[in-house]
């Protein structure tokens, strides 16, 4: 998997981060559209790697500073993220 696209990257980046994680923040401003990227782009750019056999662990772990080591890992991560930021 090559480099993650906006608007996941950001996001991962902004609210994911291992030192602070802020998944309630990212689901309000969700709701709210209080940032200004695309909700269904976003929403589809996690899907993606969740249902992917492919490894995103290394793309993660640049982003976020998490030391995932398998995609397994980091679809299990991104899959929780997920289930609370678009419930």
């Amino acid at each position: 998997m090559n480099e993650l696209p906006e608007p996941i990257k950001s996001a991962l980046r902004d609210y994911c981060h291992v030192e602070w994680h802020e998944l309630d923040e990212l689901a309000y401003d969700i709701q709210t559209k209080s940032q200004k990227f695309d909700v269904d782009k976003l929403k589809d750019q996690f899907e993606a790697p969740i249902n992917s056999r492919e490894d995103c662990s290394h793309q993660i772990n640049q982003i976020t500073s998490n030391e995932f080591g398998s995609g397994k890992d980091a679809r299990a991560w991104l899959s929780g993220i997920y289930q609370i930021v678009f419930r």
